[in-house]
């Protein structure tokens, strides 16, 4: 099952097809066999139905489908996320913390316990076998429409015009991410990396070697800014504590922001080198790479 262009795929539309078939049926099937551990369950069709949204943005401007199609798998997927979002707020917290003396851990015990009981009141409220059945039934129609998906171009006419609007937006949001230092750009610009990231894995065939490395600067300059926004929405959640004094709240907001610094300049770094080139320049080459991976069939 490859998320990935292939050279026996008839046309580009076929390509979409099968690539979204493919990731349908694995979400399918990983519910299918979620008797135990539901939340990997969860987990699997929450990173399925990303790399459709992904492969859906790469032929936007060419899929009439697209407006609908996007809403449709950003509903399933909007109900599953809570309960990995509470635990992810533990998580970060803890890493946070992790180095801190006996006083100040017992300092942010408290913290701690609000947030393990807003996890507890999560899941209390989200049953994951009805969530996931819910969502079951919902991929098996999305499955059902799959075959009516049609590409008003083909070959890499049907990739490009995706492909440079995803970037040209990558690379104007890392700029904005440095001119304002807000945390809501900086998650602006992860959502637009992990596009170009998703995108990088869809066309990697064209030039396998230095795409793949590509790909991983992409990878890992998301996961440095997934990072950041871990961190951000925990502090806005610290914010919103009334149980806490203040003087907790500070020490909390401070170890965060110096956690964040450090993430922000290796997102620069990555960012300088992902983003080297202009839209267009980048569009062009990766033609002429298409044009000769298709050359050798």
């Amino acid at each position: 099952m490859a998320y990935r262009i292939r050279r026996k795929d008839s046309k580009a539309q076929a390509t979409l097809r099968r690539i979204a078939r493919e990731q349908v049926q694995a979400a399918i099937r990983a519910i299918d066999t979620a008797s135990v551990d539901t939340a990997s369950a969860i987990h699997d069709v929450r990173k399925r139905i990303k790399k459709i949204r992904g492969l859906l943005r790469l032929v936007r401007p060419s899929f009439d489908g697209y407006r609908d199609e996007n809403a449709a798998y950003r509903e399933i997927s909007a109900p599953l996320g809570a309960k990995r979002d509470a635990d992810v707020l533990i998580e970060t917290f803890d890493r946070v913390i992790e180095h801190a003396g006996p006083a100040d851990a017992a300092t942010f015990g408290s913290v701690r316990q609000q947030l393990v009981q807003h996890g507890k009141a999560v899941e209390t409220a989200h049953d994951p076998d009805a969530l996931l059945r819910t969502a079951r039934s919902a991929l098996q129609d999305a499955l059902l429409r799959i075959p009516t998906w049609r590409l008003a171009d083909e070959e890499f006419d049907a990739y490009e015009a995706g492909l440079k609007s995803s970037y040209r937006r990558a690379r104007k949001a890392m700029r904005v991410a440095f001119d304002q230092c807000d945390d809501d750009a900086f998650h602006a610009w992860r959502k637009r990396t992990k596009d170009h990231a998703f995108h990088l894995r869809l066309l990697q065939p064209i030039w396998p070697g230095p795409m793949r490395a590509i790909s991983t600067c992409a990878t890992s300059l998301g996961d440095t800014l997934g990072l950041h926004h871990d961190l951000a929405v925990l502090a806005a959640c610290v914010r919103r504590m009334t149980a806490i004094d203040s003087g907790t709240t500070a020490a909390l907001q401070s170890r965060i922001a110096s956690q964040q610094h450090p993430l922000e300049n290796r997102a620069r770094a990555l960012g300088a080198r992902l983003y080297a080139e202009s839209p267009a320049a980048l569009a062009t080459t990766w033609r002429r790479r298409h044009a000769a991976w298709r050359s050798e069939r």
